[in-house]
């Protein structure tokens, strides 16, 4: 073989390797891009899922309150009081008729 065939061979293998290197680049970054896309979505799923859970303790903080503040001695002598006119011993109730 003559050394210009060699040199020919050579360019070939050579634009192959280039090639195949660009196209694995190519393949490698797509794929990353891929992988950064989906963590995007995960990470705001998490954030909108974190939003989600804080409101739910919140609720459940307020539904707390008012299961102890509705088993209290207060709130049931106001109830007594407001809706089934009951009043203390001794106790004298004024109304007003204007």
């Amino acid at each position: 073989m003559s050394n210009l065939e060699n040199k020919k061979k050579s360019s070939q293998i050579n634009k192959i390797y280039f090639l195949t290197m660009i196209f694995m680049i190519l393949s490698f970054s797509s794929y990353l891009f891929y992988k950064y896309d989906n963590l995007m979505k995960y990470n705001q799923k998490i954030e909108e899922l974190e939003k989600e859970i804080d409101i739910a303790n919140k609720t459940n903080e307020e539904l707390q309150y008012q299961t102890e503040y509705k088993n209290s001695n207060e709130y049931i002598e106001k109830v007594a009081r407001d809706k089934l006119g009951m009043v203390k011993n001794n106790e004298i109730i004024f109304y007003d008729n204007n």
